[in-house]
């Protein structure tokens, strides 16, 4: 049989293992339609998963046995879903020899898809009402992209074009749990509600709120849509896991589930603010978003973070929320068009300054700088991945503004920095001492002339060795992520204290003996690590260098293993007796390309342990008051403090600096 340019097409596209394992297919899957449809899926899914073509090749055959292409797909997605950082777990999924694959494969040849469902979903959105509303598939155009989730307008329904066994299709009819909630919302939701300035945790919030208001006001009226909805709520409090997928899952089934019980106060106060206002009427939806303003502006004062791009709404059925908010812009122009019904729901305005709202993550203007490439450590691998992280390193200073302007600051009032740790040194003789290892020879001849003249001799007519300041190199690292906006008493936020610890630090140094400069991190993933000079290590703070520092903003994340590798780098470049690095931070490392929350603090612990073994004295003060976990394993005992009052950390890090320096 002679090859067409398709299969030539198809045999340079994919790798050889898996056209090999293609060729090699019964002849029902050589036609030409589902030879390309196969092939397609295979290139998909080397793509997501790079290096692991021979083992998703090698049980290809035996999986299309039980799978059609459809189902194929949804069994790789489940892999790279239950597996998403773990290439030796994915690849004995792909070779069939983690339990897991056998239970998704049975599970997947059981699934459903939107076609298969759609005929007999269109009677069913008829038997609600609503026999003009049309439904359409919403498909998933990258294979390992986030799931996507049903969107809502006046006369369309986007539904998933299929759901994962992962995501709760085996537990019941999902397609029509997603139908029955969309129906909800048009019959009893508020359209389009103007999001103005609000951040993406808090219309996250708001969002989950009036999901359980609907489902409680359609359930009054269809009971049997009760039990439709609950199989799909199996989130658990048994791990108490902090995270907003964790916690907002959770409220959701405490929402609707009257017998499930949380051990987290958030969890429970929720429902207790909920069902206060249900019992006097669930038709209002205003009473509803004060509470959902109220629970909110909780999970900020909780610190817990919210990542706009790995947000997905939870359970599965729901929808995305575009239908309940009206953004200033609208979808951008390669929006796919059956997508551009509907609108993001954490979309922002980058300008938003709203200081009771959520936490959200403001972009960064990309600027000129070096670039630098540093190793990251992966735990899980116990591997050292080289050139990994990319940190941009640039100066805080506009252009044209010199180095080293202004005149020094006088020492601030209240401020006591008293780094004076001293060591003997033979080179500093301190003379006439009452006691020493040598006679003075001047103060023994004053004392020996004062004797003859029948004065009282001076008895002080030793030498001893004499101590000196340590001359050292002080960098202070700050963290300048999103969450630093956060504000403190209502009055003040997190980064206007680092501001202010700075500041004082600075005017504090001795600059005879000591020398310091002071650097400012965020992160945009591994290939964007910022790092912002403020003030150079031998040029003077004066009124230049405070404008700006305080002209810094909170945006962003904080992968701190890099932003340390790269202050180590500068510290080594300086010539002092002792260095020291001094980060203040307000919680754990993160980043929005990293889900595994061990990752970075593992990462985090390699970069401080290679900075001591070079001679640099790591110490982090930091203003989570439950970081106790991962700050230890860190820094270790002794090199880490945390502060209680976040008012008192310009008096905690001189502390801190006056102990350190005395090591």
């Amino acid at each position: 049989m002679p090859t067409s340019a398709s299969d030539s097409t198809i045999a340079a596209a994919l790798h050889p293992a898996l056209a090999a394992a293609l060729d090699s297919l019964p002849g029902r899957l050589q036609l030409p339609g589902l030879r390309e449809e196969l092939a397609a899926l295979l290139i998909d899914a080397a793509e997501a998963a790079p290096g692991l073509e021979p083992a998703l090749a090698s049980h290809l055959g035996f999986l299309l046995d039980s799978l059609d292409i459809g189902a194929l797909r949804r069994w790789i997605l489940t892999g790279l879903r239950l597996y998403p950082n773990h290439t030796d777990k994915l690849a004995a999924f792909f070779r069939l020899e983690d339990p897991a694959a056998a239970q998704a494969m049975v599970a997947e040849s059981r699934g459903t898809s939107f076609e298969r469902a759609r005929h007999a979903l269109q009677f069913y959105a008829g038997g609600f009402g609503q026999r003009d509303l049309s439904l359409s598939a919403r498909r998933q155009r990258k294979l390992n992209s986030l799931p996507l989730r049903p969107a809502i307008s006046e006369g369309t329904l986007l539904l998933p074009d299929h759901y994962l066994a992962w995501d709760g299709a085996s537990r019941g009819n999902i397609y029509r749990a997603a139908v029955a909630h969309a129906l909800a919302h048009l019959q009893h939701s508020p359209r389009h509600q103007p999001a103005g300035k609000k951040k993406p945790l808090l219309l996250a919030v708001l969002s989950l709120i009036e999901d359980a208001r609907v489902e409680r006001l359609a359930s009054r009226r269809y009971p049997g849509l009760r039990s439709l909805w609950g199989c799909f709520h199996v989130a658990s409090g048994d791990k108490n896991e902090l995270t907003f997928a964790s916690l907002s899952a959770r409220l959701s089934r405490a929402l609707h589930d009257p017998g499930y019980e949380d051990p987290n106060h958030w969890v429970n106060k929720g429902r207790a603010l909920f069902e206060a206002e249900a019992a006097i009427g669930l038709d209002d939806p205003e009473r509803f978003a004060e509470v959902g303003k109220i629970l909110g502006n909780d999970l900020g004062q909780m610190r817990v973070r919210f990542v706009q791009e790995l947000y997905v709404v939870q359970p599965a059925y729901r929808d995305d929320n575009s239908f309940l908010w009206q953004f200033e812009h609208d979808a951008p122009p390669d929006t796919p068009p059956e997508e551009s019904l509907s609108r993001t729901s954490v979309q922002i305005d980058p300008t938003d300054a709203e200081a009771d709202s959520a936490m959200h993550v403001s972009p960064v203007a990309a600027q000129a700088g070096e670039r630098h490439d540093y190793p990251e450590y992966d735990y899980r691998e116990n591997l050292l991945r080289d050139a990994w992280a990319v940190v941009l390193d640039r100066s805080g200073r506009e252009p044209g503004v010199a180095a080293g302007t202004g005149r020094q600051r006088s020492l601030a009032r209240g401020v006591s920095l008293d780094t004076r740790a001293r060591t003997l040194d033979r080179a500093v003789r301190l003379r006439r001492q009452q006691e020493g290892e040598s006679l003075d020879l001047n103060a023994a001849v004053d004392s020996r002339i004062g004797w003859r003249a029948g004065v009282t001799p001076d008895p002080r007519i030793f030498q001893r060795p004499g101590k000196r300041r340590r001359h050292a190199s002080i960098l202070l690292l700050v963290d300048l992520s999103e969450s630093t906006n956060d504000r403190v008493r209502g009055f003040t936020s997190v980064l206007d204290v680092e501001k202010q610890a700075a500041d004082l630090l600075a005017q504090s140094i001795d600059t005879d003996y000591d020398r310091l400069a002071i650097d400012g991190f965020h992160s945009d993933g591994r290939e964007k690590v910022h790092y912002i000079r403020l003030k150079e290590f031998d040029e003077p703070y004066g009124d230049a260098q405070r404008r700006l520092l305080m002209r810094q903003q909170g945006s962003l994340s904080t992968r701190m293993g890099a932003a340390l590798r790269h202050a180590g780098v500068r510290l080594r470049q300086t010539v002092a007796e002792k260095r020291i690095l001094l980060l203040v931070t307000d919680g754990e490392p993160s980043d929005i390309d990293v889900v595994d929350r061990d990752y970075l603090v593992e990462d985090a612990r390699h970069a401080v342990h290679s900075l001591n073994m070079k001679g640099i004295t790591v110490f982090c003060l930091t203003l989570d008051k439950a970081g106790g976990r991962y700050m230890k394993k860190i820094f270790g005992d002794g090199n880490y403090l945390i502060v209680d009052n976040a008012l008192s950390l310009p008096a905690q890090l001189s502390r801190a600096l006056t102990r350190i320096a005395a090591r």
